[in-house]
């Protein structure tokens, strides 16, 4: 049975604690809009408000964070060669540590990660059918040159943001796609309509073109897409559908303050000339599949009502962009934390650092080639390039060889809970750098033979209020000794 410390440490190593921590995050964000909403409705009925959230929601997935390190380098590490040096004559031996011994738990950790990879792959290909589905029927429809149906306000406005004018025999809603090059479907349909509503029509879905909102359409769906597992993201998709249309609506119903009726009878009237279920998720529609009766509902009552949602104040907007940054920086702030929970505790629990080797020279051991002083760590003797994992979570302080004296070569410094240190000397490579926050089992490095030495090694320290600690007694190398001896 597998111990709740080595749970922990794996959990603490791996992708799953950023993305529960994703999942907690967006969750917390998605209950806040509740609270924003009763005190400033307006607020979240602006569609660039459920955009900024989306990116707020998506910060903690950075490979960013606020790190802090007191940067304290024990005296003990830069006088540690003032008279001896070390031996660091090394052999090459496999060994089984803690780590490989929790097959089950490594294997848990795969399926469920299997399990999100799969699920995303599903989810992209879903997407990418959906892109395909629209280019297929945009090829299909025919490009319209003759612009006479236009009013001269919208022949400007296609003519300045190179809009496509495709028409298309097929039963769908008319609706905008493109990221980079937009085109405007319209369905046949569209010039059976009388001609106020058909303007109106056309004024919507060139005014999500003027709002940039069919690229907003398509990443959203992408992220809905790519975070799958994450519910509260397709709910902030959902809530920018919304209120994209709405905003759209008050728009043209502002633009156009007498036509409130026409507006209202052109949303039905599309709703009743096309009942197709195409719905590839990419687009904005003006009516389709994509939105329910309590929708249609919402903005038929807006265009009758002719109380168009009033743009939001700048002071409102400046409150926004502070409260996200707020948030962000507090995101950035907490994930570190979220992985210190549990993880920092310096007992005798620590993860081997070499996953492969042997003990080639223990703690306290006397030697001629240290000018028979004890020596100060342990050496863990493997080939070049084998991994070295940390072993506690912890700040790294580090990560270089001029820092400290020439003969650590490359060396690795990490800080831990209650003034204690870590130290990883005679890499061959790194795998983090200064700053960094590290979770114990996290890769810092290879073996290497840098610095004094007389073959590939790891050196390793633990250090207690400045002062050297035996190793030992923060590590299982029982299995180590018995396994390989020493030398």
């Amino acid at each position: 049975m597998v111990d709740q410390t080595l749970l922990e440490q794996f959990i603490s190593g791996s992708p799953l604690l950023q993305l529960g921590f994703f999942i907690i995050w967006s969750g917390a964000l998605s209950a806040l809009t509740l609270v924003i909403g009763k005190f400033s409705p307006k607020i979240i009925q602006w569609s660039r408000f459920w955009q900024v959230w989306l990116i707020t929601t998506l910060l903690p997935l950075l490979p960013i964070s606020f790190n802090y390190s007191t940067g304290i380098i024990p005296e003990s590490l830069k006088s540690a060669f003032s008279d001896s040096q070390q031996n660091l004559m090394l052999h090459s031996n496999s060994v089984v540590t803690r780590i490989e011994s929790s097959g089950a738990l490594q294997n848990f950790i795969f399926l469920v990660m299997l399990i999100l990879v799969l699920g995303t792959c599903v989810s992209l290909f879903r997407f990418s059918l959906g892109v395909v589905k629209v280019n297929k029927l945009l090829s299909q429809a025919s490009n319209k040159t003759d612009l006479k149906v236009f009013s001269p306000r919208q022949q400007q406005i296609i003519a300045n943001k190179r809009v496509r004018i495709l028409v298309t025999d097929c039963s769908v809603s008319p609706f905008v796609f493109g990221f980079f090059r937009v085109s405007l479907v319209l369905p046949q349909s569209v010039f059976t309509m009388p001609a106020a509503q058909q303007a109106l029509l056309i004024d919507h879905e060139l005014m999500h073109i003027k709002r940039q909102d069919p690229k907003a359409v398509i990443l959203f769906r992408f992220c809905s897409s790519l975070f799958w597992f994450n519910p509260f993201v397709s709910f902030m998709e959902q809530r920018f559908l919304q209120t994209m249309e709405l905003n759209c609506d008050s728009a043209v119903i502002s633009a156009n303050p007498a036509s409130k009726l026409n507006y209202a009878r052109a949303l039905i009237a599309s709703l009743k000339l096309n009942k197709s279920t195409f719905d590839s998720g990419v687009t904005s529609y003006f009516s389709g599949p994509g939105f329910n009766k309590q929708d249609f509902e919402n903005r038929i009552k807006l265009a009758m009502s002719g109380h168009a949602n009033k743009r939001l104040t700048w002071r409102a907007r400046v409150a926004l962009v502070l409260l996200s940054s707020a948030i962000g920086c507090f995101a950035m702030a907490a994930k570190p934390f979220l992985s210190l929970q549990g993880f920092d505790q310096f007992t005798g629990d620590g993860i081997v650092p070499v996953l492969s080797g042997r003990i080639s020279s223990g703690y306290d051991d006397i030697s001629d080639f240290r000018g028979n002083r004890p020596h100060q760590g342990i050496d863990i003797a493997a080939p070049i390039g084998t991994n070295v994992v940390a072993s506690f979570s912890g700040w790294v302080i580090i990560a270089d060889d001029i820092t400290l004296h020439q003969n650590y070569g490359k060396v690795v410094l990490i800080e831990h809970e209650g003034q204690t240190q870590s130290l990883y000397a005679h890499l061959n490579t790194f795998s983090v750098e200064s700053g960094q926050y590290i979770s114990a089992g996290e890769k810092i490095g290879t073996v290497g033979a840098t610095g004094r030495v007389t073959g590939p090694h790891l050196h390793f320290e633990v250090l207690e209020s400045g002062k050297h600690a035996n190793p030992e007694n923060y590590l299982d190398l029982a299995s180590l000794s018995a396994k390989a001896g020493r030398l």
